[in-house]
């Protein structure tokens, strides 16, 4: 995470990197596990900000919306840092999802949709359920192949 934060700090212009990075975040965030060693202030203020990024489209927002949509999955009983407050990340995941356009092109890189999916039935987070459900919207929309998937597997 430090050298996360460094690179944040060392090229804070670069979306790409930064998309790439928050992407990582994301499959680490997937992890049950993993979750705790995300939940530290300083880290869920950085990417809380990251979702009024509009570096590389949504990306950023996006990766950064699912790194939180992810750690706050276990619910508020495990948010055991005092500021940014559940409630307020809460908030913000939703402003940040209702902004991004529907049909926006993303650079889609899942082998799974399972994590995706795991977040609708068993989130105890309204927020994390609605990045869950505008995500499979936009694949759904967007890219074609994807709906061929969903009924591949009977979703």
């Amino acid at each position: 995470m430090d050298l996360f934060l460094r690179c944040l700090k060392q090229f804070p212009d670069k979306g790409e990197l930064l998309r790439n990075m928050m992407g990582l975040l994301g499959n680490v965030a997937e992890v049950q596990n993993l979750r705790c060693k995300l939940l530290v202030g300083q880290y869920i203020k950085v990417f809380s900000q990251l979702l009024d990024s509009t570096s590389d489209g949504i990306e950023v927002s996006y990766n950064a919306c699912g790194v939180l949509a992810h750690v706050c999955s276990d619910g508020p009983t495990v948010w055991l840092i005092d500021s940014p407050t559940y409630e307020e990340i809460q908030n913000k995941m939703i402003d940040a999802i209702n902004r991004w356009p529907m049909r926006s092109k993303r650079n889609i890189n899942y082998r799974s949709f399972e994590p995706i999916l795991r977040l609708i039935p068993a989130s105890a987070s309204p927020a994390s359920q609605h990045w869950a459900c505008w995500a499979l919207a936009n694949l759904t929309r967007v890219y074609r192949e994807s709906r061929i998937v969903f009924c591949h597997y009977g979703l």
